[in-house]
């Protein structure tokens, strides 16, 4: 027990003892590099990029049940020059509660099925001139946000 007093004692004196080394001579490593303009990556300009959020709280009710859908959509734009343009909408779904009459397992699989991150909306427009335009857009859409999926239409009563 006395050495590990000692040890930690003698430990304590030398470590309080010690100074840091200071570097002489060529201080270019401190230097800011101003080169990259403020830009990120040397390449982006964070003035030409923009940011919007939504919240959406959602209910569906049909015939067979009822889904509560709550989505969470950022949309990014980046404007790389007057000519073109980029845009990106990412959402996150959570389904909260689902209570349909095709059973709990049913339910528990549609609740994962909506419950995630997807790229909801991804769009490049290149302005070709001042009257012309090239608009290319994916869009991933979700039948269940907006339809009753359950419906069948060939099925008669």
């Amino acid at each position: 027990m006395i050495k590990t007093i000692l040890f930690i004692l003698s430990l304590t004196i030398f470590t309080t003892s010690v100074n840091a080394q200071i570097r002489e001579g060529n201080n270019d490593y401190r230097k800011r590099n101003n080169n990259t303009n403020n830009l990120i990556l040397g390449i982006f300009n964070p003035n030409n990029f923009s940011m919007q959020h939504s919240l959406n709280f959602s209910m569906v009710n049909t015939r067979y049940g009822n889904i509560g859908i709550t989505s969470y959509t950022n949309s990014m734009n980046y404007k790389f020059n007057d000519d073109l343009n980029i845009q990106a909408d990412i959402t996150m779904s959570y389904s909260p509660f689902t209570k349909t009459s095709f059973g709990s397992s049913f339910d528990n699989q549609l609740q994962n099925d909506i419950n995630g991150l997807a790229l909801s909306r991804l769009k490049l427009i290149y302005k070709i001139s001042d009257n012309a335009f090239i608009n290319v857009e994916f869009r991933n859409g979700n039948n269940y946000l907006y339809e009753d999926r359950y419906y069948d239409p060939f099925y008669w009563r």
